[in-house]
């Protein structure tokens, strides 16, 4: 079975023309291999299948170079603006941090009362509306100042203490160790596993 060229188009993704072209390339070619027996059984067959799916990924590369020549350009000039608007936002960003410093104080001061108030609470729900006296006076509590919300979050205050459950493992960490010529670490079985690589003999 013949093996189809791949037409390297020279033209760009933005015509149709060019679009067309490499739509073609790559149907003629995934219609090939739809047709070729999935077995490996010899040296050359291994050696051909291999050969097949190189020239495979020489069309997704070809895909992606044609990509490129469209989007190199505006990948430049994106990071041109992006300098652009850190370049003028800055000052806007430096002008404002004090107001929000402010805000977030009095924010802080407001959230402190309320939580006073809420250990507070307890005590006087303990007392009836007959009971109230001056020692024990009603006092609505302080509303959320404008724009916050409550929500949960969490730190660490000992890590020893945490449960196995909410531990990440560090798979990062662990194959540099790997590469480094780590052999043995507890817990982990390291072991070798075969990787085919396709590429055109």
């Amino acid at each position: 079975m013949s093996i189809p060229s791949i037409a390297n188009t020279n033209l760009s993704l933005q015509e149709s023309s060019g679009r067309q072209l490499l739509q073609t390339s790559i149907s003629e070619y995934v219609a090939f291999l739809k047709k070729l027996p999935t077995f490996c059984g010899t040296p050359e067959q291994q050696e051909a299948l291999i050969n097949h799916v190189a020239q495979g990924h020489d069309l997704i590369k070809l895909v992606a170079a044609e990509r490129l020549k469209i989007t190199r350009q505006l990948d430049h000039q994106k990071h041109n603006w992006i300098e652009l608007e850190k370049e003028l936002t800055a000052p806007l960003v430096a002008a404002m941090q004090p107001l929000k410093d402010a805000v977030e104080h009095y924010n802080r001061e407001l959230l402190r009362v309320r939580a006073h108030q809420a250990e507070e609470a307890p005590l006087a729900d303990g007392v009836s509306a007959d009971e109230t006296t001056w020692l024990t006076p009603e006092v609505a509590r302080v509303a959320l100042p404008k724009g916050v919300q409550m929500k949960w979050a969490f730190k660490i205050i000992d890590a020893n203490q945490v449960p196995n459950g909410y531990w990440v493992i560090d798979e990062g960490a662990i194959k540099a160790a790997i590469s480094s010529g780590v052999r043995t670490i507890p817990g982990v079985e390291i072991y070798e596993e075969a990787i085919t690589t396709f590429r055109r003999g």
